[in-house]
């Protein structure tokens, strides 16, 4: 009867560990060098920010933590729009069908990352987030 027990029980801890795992996401952070490790939930929504250095405008790209980082759409005037556009499509609809596991994000200028309450800055260098599982 032990024996059954102990399959009972390890059966629950590991499709509780399988359920933990769908909704943690452990991400490294990288920048200057040193790295960080952080963990962020699925379906929680992030952004990074700068300001475009040829129309000195502020850029916000919006995204949201799933099995990856997706759904990504982006704050901005018109003239920075075209800017990356040229004017011949929709940046949205572009950026909503991006995914990736990780986000190298560089500027001279400076750029904030936001992730639910966490954030992170770099100036003149690059940070680099990468999720270690993606499932």
């Amino acid at each position: 009867m032990t024996t059954r027990s102990t399959v009972i029980g390890c059966t629950f801890f590991l499709l509780g560990l399988f359920a933990v795992g769908l909704f943690i996401k452990p991400v490294r952070i990288t920048r200057e060098g040193q790295t960080q490790l952080v963990f962020l939930h699925r379906f929680q929504r992030g952004s990074f920010r700068f300001a475009n250095s040829v129309t000195l405008k502020p850029v916000t790209v919006h995204f949201q933590v799933l099995s990856q980082f997706d759904r990504f759409s982006m704050e901005t005037d018109e003239e920075t729009e075209n800017y990356y556009t040229f004017g011949t499509y929709d940046i949205d609809t572009c950026l909503s069908r991006q995914t990736t596991s990780s986000l190298k994000l560089c500027s001279v200028q400076g750029i904030e990352l936001l992730v639910g309450d966490d954030r992170w800055e770099i100036q003149n260098g690059c940070l680099e987030v990468t999720l270690l599982w993606t499932f």
